[in-house]
């Protein structure tokens, strides 16, 4: 197919399609293609015979216009053949369609459109639409050499021009609507992939902070049981409230109703690592967040939190947020005990990047270090961590405010 096919790879490959046999769109433009190419060749059977008498003569027209229907058919359907075959296909369309010029004269002169149509659609262009023009101009030479006047012959010019259009425009019109069918269900498929993928997203970021400091405390209880049990009723209670407030943020997250806010995260980071034994430090100043960014943040916060607790020997940590210039909005959260080699540049978080705790990746091959990544891309934001010569990791997320971003929009 000369529009259709994949032009990288040299293959007149089939138009993508979704649809299986039976659909309705796939039958039905099928069907228009097979009902232009039967009526072209029922009015050149009907145009051939009316010129000429007897059997004799119009048994083999009848019988040459059906092998041409079948050949019309094959070039412009979506079964188009494969490219190892199309050009002797092409070979034996064209002769049958100009030899018979010998035996039926000036009978014949209505049959080449279907053949430039062919063309149209069998070879690359702009080789095609050369040897369409080609072709267009030679009826008018081949006409009059059949004794044909000068409006016979412009006439005959015209009709393979117009043919060979139809034949083309009617097939890729069938083409574009089949890959547009394919092009809508792949699109209707990425969209709930991302959705997928969006809700896994906030389904790990909600339930893996809360899990973990759930079993911390848990830990900190039957620790506490036998030495302090009026600490370790505490922090069952607390283990109670975080589950309830968890049930209740999982069921909001299920109707697309969660909404995280970085100051009621900061309250409950502060509390899960002072239960761990760890020393906190907090000092956040970013009032006049949008709901977004404020979610984004949050969640920027509770991931650092939780890969803290999982993967390093922390036991300082600190936790800042405010204005970071130009409309800009910065967290940090740092921590030290973490083991490795220095790295006094910040790079960006991500793929490869170390987790929040200073690990490489979480137990399972966890995904919370990409997960904020995109997260802060969607609004415009970055996410850098590096380690420093005093062995303390920094997690630091950027992004601007609503204010600034309108403002460059402006600009």
């Amino acid at each position: 197919m000369g529009h259709s096919a994949d032009r990288s790879h040299g293959d007149r490959s089939r138009p993508k399609r979704s649809e299986g046999p039976g659909d309705p769109l796939a039958r039905l433009t099928r069907g228009i293609v097979v009902m232009v190419a039967v009526g072209f060749c029922a009015a050149s059977v009907v145009a051939t015979v009316r010129n000429h008498d007897g059997l004799s003569y119009q048994l083999p027209a009848v019988a040459l216009l059906l092998v041409l229907l079948g050949f019309q058919i094959g070039h412009a359907g979506p079964w188009r053949p494969a490219r190892r075959w199309w050009p002797w296909s092409l070979v034996v369309h064209g002769a049958l369609t100009y030899l018979p010029f010998l035996l039926f004269g000036g009978a014949w002169v209505g049959i080449p459109g279907s053949f430039a149509g062919s063309v149209l659609l069998t070879v690359a262009p702009p080789c095609s639409w050369a040897l369409f023009v080609a072709l267009v101009a030679a009826q008018y030479p081949l006409c009059a050499a059949l004794g044909d006047n000068l409006g016979q012959c412009v006439n005959a010019s015209v009709s393979t021009a117009v043919g060979g259009i139809v034949v083309y425009g009617v097939a890729r019109l069938a083409d574009l609507v089949t890959e547009l069918r394919a092009a809508r269900t792949e699109l209707a498929e990425l969209a709930v992939d991302r959705e997928r993928l969006r809700f896994a997203r906030d389904l790990h970021d909600l339930l893996g902070s809360s899990l973990s400091v759930a079993a911390l405390k848990c830990q900190l209880a039957e620790r506490l049981a036998a030495e302090d049990p009026e600490r370790a009723r505490t922090e069952i209670a607390e283990v109670l409230a975080l589950v309830r407030q968890t049930m209740a943020d999982t069921r909001r997250l299920s109707s697309g109703d969660l909404r995280m806010s970085l100051a009621r995260e900061a309250r409950s980071a502060v509390s899960a690592l002072r239960a761990a034994g760890i020393e906190v430090e907090a000092d956040l100043d970013c009032e006049g967040l949008t709901p977004e960014l404020d979610a984004v943040l949050a969640t920027v916060l509770r991931e650092a939190v939780t890969n803290l607790l999982r993967h390093s020997a922390a036991r300082r940590c600190e936790i800042r947020a405010g204005g970071a210039g130009l409309g800009a909005v910065r967290l940090l959260v740092s921590n030290d005990g973490v083991p490795g080699e220095p790295g006094g540049a910040a790079h960006e978080a991500g793929g490869a990047a170390h987790e929040a705790g200073g690990a490489a990746h979480e137990p399972g091959g966890g995904h919370g270090i990409e997960n904020l990544t995109e997260r802060l891309r969607a609004v415009g934001g970055r996410l850098t961590a590096r380690r420093d010569a005093a062995g303390w990791f920094h997690l630091a997320a950027v992004v601007e405010a609503e204010p600034a971003r309108e403002a460059a929009r402006a600009a």
